[in-house]
């Protein structure tokens, strides 16, 4: 019977066997969900958390919460240049080019 501290579902129950060739449980407890990040270039974001109401989670900018103040700012920036007919949709990159699209509309 395990402890009554292990007895909790937040604690991952493992099974390992030991160099005496018996089974043995081990009791870790789960980690928690991986920090949010940014959809083109995988950096942290900042200021996105993750309790409370979805309006305090994420920044209420465009594309909070997705990407990161630098992608973003590129994205803008790409948007502007097409619908200013300055660039055509292909000439965006390919990994910017949906969220281009998404201001487009």
């Amino acid at each position: 019977m395990p402890n009554p501290r292990n007895r909790s579902t937040s604690i991952r129950k493992i099974k390992r066997r030991v160099p005496s060739g018996k089974s043995r449980d081990y009791y870790e407890r789960r980690k928690g969900g991986k920090r949010a990040s940014c959809a083109i270039c995988k950096a942290k974001l900042l200021g996105v958390q993750r309790t409370g109401a979805k309006s305090e989670k994420t920044p209420e900018r465009k594309f909070g919460g997705h990407l990161c103040p630098k992608c973003q700012s590129k994205v803008v920036v790409n948007a502007s240049r097409v619908k200013e007919k300055a660039k055509s949709i292909e000439d965006v990159d390919i990994i910017y080019r949906k969220y281009v699209e998404g201001i487009l509309k």
